[in-house]
């Protein structure tokens, strides 16, 4: 798609075609029904939000909606992408504490990675956070025994 930038008084304005936004906003709410309309009529799966990068998958997963999540997955998402802070999709689902969102992505490949001076990761996060469950399934860097993803997610654990 192409994005052209004008500056208004300090402002970016952006339009372009084949805007990521319906698919950006569609991710967000978990309608995975539309999300699959969008994407059948061309939307690419990996679309990010200009200049910050936010992909459709990150969304999906800080909302916690793994039905759209695996959907996107399924679509060919990266699931590695970053964005313009070098926050993957692992980095939002940790940090809302959703253990199903987490469980899924790790099962999928996604890597927790190691923080670096600028960024946290999200096993740190979660920690920070208090999400428990979620820190032991980081840092081991799989999943829980029976490689099922609990139905709901898992805030306000204890140690």
């Amino acid at each position: 798609s192409t994005i052209i930038g004008l500056v208004f008084g300090g402002i970016l304005v952006l339009s372009g075609s084949a805007c990521s936004i319906a698919l950006l906003n569609a991710s967000a709410s978990g309608d995975t029904t539309r999300v699959l309309h969008l994407l059948e009529a061309g939307h690419n799966v990996n679309e990010a939000f200009p200049i910050v990068g936010t992909r459709p998958l990150m969304l999906a997963s800080a909302y916690g909606h793994a039905e759209t999540v695996a959907a996107l997955l399924d679509a060919g998402a990266d699931i590695q992408a970053s964005d313009l802070t070098g926050w993957t999709a692992l980095h939002p689902a940790a940090f809302s504490g959703d253990y199903a969102t987490v469980s899924l992505l790790l099962q999928r490949g996604a890597e927790a990675g190691k923080p670096r001076w600028y960024l946290t990761s999200p096993a740190d996060i979660a920690r920070m956070l208090g999400h428990t469950k979620i820190v032991s399934i980081l840092q081991k860097g799989e999943l829980p025994p029976d490689n099922q993803a609990p139905s709901s997610p898992e805030h306000n654990s204890s140690p």
